[in-house]
């Protein structure tokens, strides 16, 4: 992470007047010494960061505008693809679905004839 991104870290030492620094003075810790059973800790505190982007904590470098243009495009042809394949499935379906409805009507029609041809010969 940059210096551009972030603002600068310190990595020194808490002084004396620090808050942090008297409570742990209180439980017994010497300075100069690391923290622990064993003194085996850090010396220094953690250093802070002020974040100065919108990108998450862990994010180390920015796109280029370029890229960010290129997969939004990306994405875009994407979903524009995604639709028009759709709308050609819903399509077919339809044609699908009104086939069937007419091979339907062509059945009863035909049960129909044959109903009157069996009942009124004459009429048929």
């Amino acid at each position: 992470m940059g210096d551009d991104e972030l603002g600068s870290a310190a990595h020194t030492a808490i002084d004396s007047s620090n808050v942090g620094f008297k409570l742990l003075k209180k439980c017994g810790w010497k300075e100069g010494t690391g923290l622990g059973a064993s003194e085996q800790g850090m010396l220094e505190p953690i250093p802070t960061l002020v974040k100065k982007n919108k990108r998450g904590i862990g994010a180390d470098k920015t796109k280029k505008k370029v890229e960010v243009q290129k997969d939004l495009l990306d994405a875009e042809m994407q979903n524009n693809h995604d639709m028009q394949s759709k709308k050609k499935n819903k399509q077919v379906s339809k044609r699908i679905r009104k086939m069937r409805e007419e091979e339907e009507r062509m059945k009863e029609k035909e049960f129909e004839r044959a109903f009157f041809r069996e009942f009124w010969p004459d009429n048929v």
